[in-house]
């Protein structure tokens, strides 16, 4: 099933994403629809409805040698752990118990940050407001698949069985910022991974609702 997820205006999926080994086992893993996330999987076999507590592991951040995170400041990485953190908290702490073990009935939920680009606020803003700086953004967006100065994120994500450590559900996916969002944002170095961080967050809680939903219909 297709799932779309509102919010997801001021970013959108970038071209192709590199798993970057957070996961392990990338082998069931799929390509996601459009605009949704680049690869995922749901394990046909799982009882989602099931479950009614999550365990959370702390939101981790992986580094390969190649990321942009590598040039990120420390406390910067703290600032961006913290917002995907409490992102995902407020949007599933109203549907689900949080426990610190495993145990029947809990899902089990892994999260890393893969990539991490900041906006280079004064170029981005100049390429906004100048009709010529837009031309040769939008140009670079349809070569390279992203937009220039604007900054990208990017997320790998498993959800287990906490007692059995089945794997449940996972996902891929990187995200780069739009030029123009609506927003008065354009000063926000962050602001694409903070809008990507609510975008996730909204599709873990859509996604689980959906799953749970459709295991409900086919249950007598």
């Amino acid at each position: 099933m297709i799932l779309f997820v509102s919010g997801c205006a001021s970013t959108y999926s970038t071209r192709s994403v590199e798993p970057s080994g957070f996961l392990g086992d990338y082998s069931q893993m799929r390509a996601g629809a459009e605009e949704d996330v680049q690869l995922i999987y749901v394990n046909p076999q799982a009882d989602f409805g099931r479950y009614r507590k999550i365990m959370m592991d702390p939101v981790s951040v992986y580094v390969t040698p190649d990321s942009y995170l590598r040039k990120v400041p420390k406390e910067q990485l703290s600032m961006l752990v913290n917002e995907l953190d409490a992102a995902i908290k407020t949007q599933l702490t109203p549907h689900y118990e949080f426990v610190h073990e495993p145990q029947a009935g809990a899902m089990r939920l892994r999260i890393a940050i893969t990539e991490a680009q900041g906006a280079n606020v004064a170029l981005d803003t100049v390429s906004t407001v100048v009709p010529v700086g837009l031309a040769i953004s939008a140009a670079r967006r349809a070569v390279f698949g992203t937009h220039s100065s604007i900054g990208k994120a990017g997320i790998e994500m498993e959800i287990l069985d906490a007692e059995t450590g089945q794997r449940l559900w996972a996902m891929v996916d990187e995200r780069a910022g739009r030029k123009i969002t609506g927003k008065f944002d354009k000063f926000s170095k962050w602001r694409t991974t903070h809008d990507a961080s609510e975008y996730w967050a909204d599709l873990v809680k859509e996604r689980l609702e959906s799953l749970q939903a459709e295991h409900a219909a086919s249950t007598p």
